[in-house]
């Protein structure tokens, strides 16, 4: 620029002076030679060997390792807060609770029909003793009635046993009499429907063949032919009426023969069902005189169907016996665990509308005041242990992919950014660590870290902010130029290498690339001098 301002003054001086005379121009003078142009000073960067880190930087907050967020598990409006931001608490101490008369009603009811249940399961063990107690007097009396039945009791069971067996043989002759006397009765009516049938067989062929001749002859099929006045010979002619008497007469006979054939076969019936009643009757009458027999045998070989009742009510009562004292109580037991699980619903509504704390520790937080109105499970109060805390801090997915839980962190608080506190990686969101399968969205998707050694330093929860940094890659022993120094064209990087004074581009190939630091891999030596743009 100085250089150009010298040459316009000294342009504008020669024509200053061409104009102030009319005389001949005197020869110019010679200019001063103007100096060369100074080159334009660009940044220059030796190429040098060291170490090199990819590294992420995050900021986190300070959070304790066991804090839990607390809510109402339904809604309502708030009726008491008994802690306040800084409160100690123990656990199962109610921080919280809303307005539920109602739940609160439900709960004394449920605790009362428990009681009430209770009372009915003691009155039912006592109906059970009671019940063992009748049982055992059943069996003192059955034992007493099989021992009078037995030989030698007081009941002697021959004589009715003998009167029974006479009994069943004079029912059973006489039974044979009647039912020889039935059969023979039937027979005989049988061998007259039989008789009565054959006599309308014959009528109905007479009827028949008569009404035959009638319609072929019109004559009278009894009396043909007659004799008139002259002394002639001639046909009996019939008359429409004599005609239709002699159709009457067949329809009579046809009529006649099935009533006489109906006859017949009821006369079977009624023989065939003599035959099967005589044989059912004598059965039945032999078979009770085997029985009365059968009875009696029994008795004098000391066995009887009495006495065997006897014995199976005896068998029975000592069973009854054994039900009465093996009996359960299952409908007073059940209703004592209904009213029980009516009870633990009733206290979990009841608590489903408080804030229990879970654990020992500290309040951190409460946001809620008596009359505010909560929804379920939108936490209002946390607790945890202050005295233990970690680092957590929301990374980007693409930050997450490069790391690892275990993997080591550096840590510098703001307030001593010059300390660095060791620490590790101990959470990851899923899916990219263990803090849940990724099937069900976690509301806290932090990374959390751990502090190793607190080099003497004390965190507060929701206080302490640090830089946490994390070491992704690092090389020693390697070249390496600022970033300022690569140039880039159509994706191809470059540099403008230096020879004396000399210059000329050169191709190189990149390694890892952080903030201040480009790793070189091929292209470059150590101490060339690089050009920036």
């Amino acid at each position: 620029m100085r250089w150009m301002m010298r040459w316009i003054i000294w342009c504008c001086v020669v024509l200053l002076t061409a104009c102030g005379t009319t005389q001949a121009a005197p020869e110019p003078p010679t200019p001063t030679p103007l100096p060369p142009d100074p080159a334009l000073e660009r940044p220059t960067y030796r190429v040098q060997r060291g170490v090199i880190e990819q590294v992420v930087t995050v900021t986190a907050r300070a959070t304790p390792v066991d804090m839990v967020r607390l809510a109402f598990r339904r809604d309502g409006r708030v009726n008491v807060v008994n802690v306040r931001r800084g409160d100690v608490v123990k656990q199962g101490d109610i921080l919280a609770e809303l307005q539920q008369e109602e739940a609160l009603d439900e709960l004394r009811r449920a605790e009362d029909d428990l009681a009430q249940a209770r009372r009915d399961l003691e009155s039912a063990r006592l109906a059970k003793e009671k019940r063992i107690k009748e049982r055992e007097l059943d069996v003192e009396r059955a034992r007493r009635e099989l021992e009078r039945l037995l030989p030698g009791g007081e009941a002697d069971l021959f004589a009715e046993l003998q009167e029974r067996l006479e009994t069943a043989q004079r029912e059973l002759r006489r039974t044979r009499d009647d039912a020889s006397w039935s059969k023979t009765s039937a027979e005989e009516a049988l061998l007259d429907r039989a008789e009565a049938l054959s006599d309308t067989q014959k009528a109905y062929s007479t009827a028949y063949w008569n009404w035959n001749w009638v319609q072929r002859y019109g004559t009278d099929p009894e009396n043909p032919f007659i004799t008139n006045e002259a002394g002639v010979r001639v046909p009996n002619l019939l008359t429409e009426k004599q005609k239709e008497e002699y159709r009457v007469k067949l329809i009579q006979a046809e009529r006649a023969l099935r009533d006489a054939e109906r006859n017949l076969e009821q006369a079977q019936r009624a023989r065939d069902r003599a035959y099967e009643d005589e044989i059912v009757r004598i059965r039945e009458a032999e078979k009770k005189v085997e029985e009365a027999q059968r009875a009696l045998d029994m008795l004098l070989q000391g066995k009887n169907k009495t006495i065997e009742e006897a014995r199976l009510a005896f068998e029975r009562a000592q069973v009854a016996l054994e039900e009465a004292r093996n009996e359960t109580l299952n409908s007073a037991i059940r209703a004592v665990e209904n009213a029980e699980r009516a009870l633990e619903k009733a206290r979990r509504r009841v608590n489903d509308g408080r804030v229990i704390a879970p654990q020992n520790g500290t309040v951190l937080a409460v946001a809620i005041e008596p009359g505010a109105t909560v929804t379920a499970f939108e936490p209002v109060i946390e607790v945890a242990d202050p005295s233990n805390v970690e680092f957590a801090a929301t990374l980007s997915p693409q930050q997450m992919r490069l790391l690892s839980e275990g993997q080591s962190v550096e840590i510098r608080l703001l307030s001593r950014p010059d300390l660095a506190i060791p620490g590790v990686i101990r959470r990851m969101p899923a899916p990219y660590g263990s803090g849940g399968s990724g099937a069900v969205q976690d509301r806290d998707a932090t990374t959390r870290f751990q502090v190793v050694d607190a080099r003497g330093q004390t965190f507060e929860a929701g206080v302490t902010v640090a830089r946490v940094s994390i070491v992704l890659e690092r090389k020693e022993n390697v070249l390496w130029l600022p970033p300022e120094a690569i140039r880039s064209f159509e994706g191809r990087r470059f540099v403008i290498l230096r020879e004396g004074e000399r210059e000329r581009r050169v191709p190189v190939r990149i390694g890892i690339e952080t903030e201040e630091r480009v790793e070189i891999l091929e292209g470059l030596d150590e101490g060339d001098i690089v050009v920036g743009s």
